[in-house]
């Protein structure tokens, strides 16, 4: 019986590594195809205003340079003042590490995909109400780099996702 519940157990952990690896690859392409839009300045903004989820693109110094239809929907639903000409990541605001982490960490090359997140939007509380950052429905992010031409880290990007 031993022997028929081990290779049960081994068959359980060889679906869930698979499904990981899936995972893994759909989010290195869609990171990859993201990059490539990147690339092509003209068309990146159209699309990535169409993403339905927010996304939010920030600088080395946690500026806020790009921000989809989405992120500007929800901010103006949630908005203090939007009038601010500087929106910036307040990594202080951030209650969980792996996010705070994350935000600075992708500086140096690394992607992440974080899930069951409290309240990711707290890093703009600056822009949105604290009571309004509690009650956000993205608990997930991808937050992954991008590079120009000549390889170098320019900006970080996060995905938020439901």
């Amino acid at each position: 019986m031993g022997g028929v519940k081990k290779e049960r157990m081994f068959e359980e952990l060889l679906e869930i590594q698979e499904m990981l690896e899936k995972r893994t690859e759909t989010q290195g392409q869609m990171i990859k195809k993201f990059q490539m839009l990147i690339a092509n300045e003209g068309l990146y903004s159209k699309i990535i205003d169409l993403f339905p989820y927010p996304i939010a693109i920030y600088t080395p110094q946690y500026k806020l340079i790009l921000t989809n239809k989405a992120f500007t929907s929800l901010i103006e639903e949630q908005s203090i003042d939007m009038e601010k000409k500087t929106t910036r990541i307040l990594r202080h605001k951030i209650n969980d590490i792996q996010l705070a982490s994350a935000v600075k960490e992708v500086f140096d090359g690394r992607t992440y995909f974080l899930e069951n997140l409290d309240s990711p939007f707290s890093m703009f509380s600056e822009i949105i109400k604290e009571d309004a950052v509690k009650s956000d429905h993205f608990n997930k992010v991808v937050i992954f780099p991008l590079t120009t031409d000549d390889s170098k880290i320019s900006h970080g990007v996060i995905f938020f996702m439901p």
